[in-house]
């Protein structure tokens, strides 16, 4: 039996090496341009990690419709659970992202990040939020691109991070086909 996920695992992880590497090469007066490629990698290295858990789940054969794939490593834990199955590799994920200090878990918490809109102003301004000069708070945060300190949500979201995430990955997903494999 076909896994459906497998390619989607494999053609993102390609695309978060493919811009990691270009990330490489950008020269350091270009920060908008590197920011958007460590971004872009971030959002590969997510669906990467959520296609994987999409290939976990169809190889246990849970059932689920497209579209309605495991969040989380919880999630699907919750799926394996319901369904009277176990699997180690499962509960490895959940442990992985329970852990505060695991790789994973900080790959959750950029993710998180980086979709979290800040209000608040930038490191360095006067104080000012992001209201407009009639006094209106913007939806869009502003952020000082040549201001070398990071807003929280982007502190965890750095080149030698993903990276790191990107080689963790890679390595648990090879170590868990072939383990499956084995069987």
């Amino acid at each position: 039996m076909s896994n459906p996920y497998t390619g989607t695992v494999a053609s993102t992880l390609r695309k978060a090496q493919l811009l990691l590497g270009e990330s490489q090469q950008v020269a350091s007066g270009q920060s908008l341009l590197d920011s958007a490629l460590l971004e872009a990698a971030l959002t590969q290295l997510w669906r990467a990690y959520r296609a994987f858990l999409a290939e976990q789940g169809h190889q246990l054969q849970l059932g689920f419709a497209a579209g309605s794939e495991p969040e989380s490593a919880q999630a699907l834990a919750a799926l394996v659970s319901q369904r009277g199955k176990f699997s180690g590799d499962v509960t490895e994920l959940v442990n992985l992202s329970e852990d505060p200090e695991s790789w994973l878990s900080g790959l959750c918490r950029a993710w998180a990040g980086h979709w979290q809109l800040s209000t608040s102003a930038p490191a360095g301004s006067s104080g000012a939020s992001n209201a407009t000069a009639s006094g209106v708070e913007t939806m869009i945060p502003v952020r000082q691109l040549d201001n070398p300190s990071a807003g929280p949500q982007d502190a965890a979201m750095t080149a030698d991070n993903l990276r790191h995430w990107y080689q963790a990955l890679v390595e648990l997903i090879q170590r868990q086909r072939a383990q499956s494999q084995e069987w």
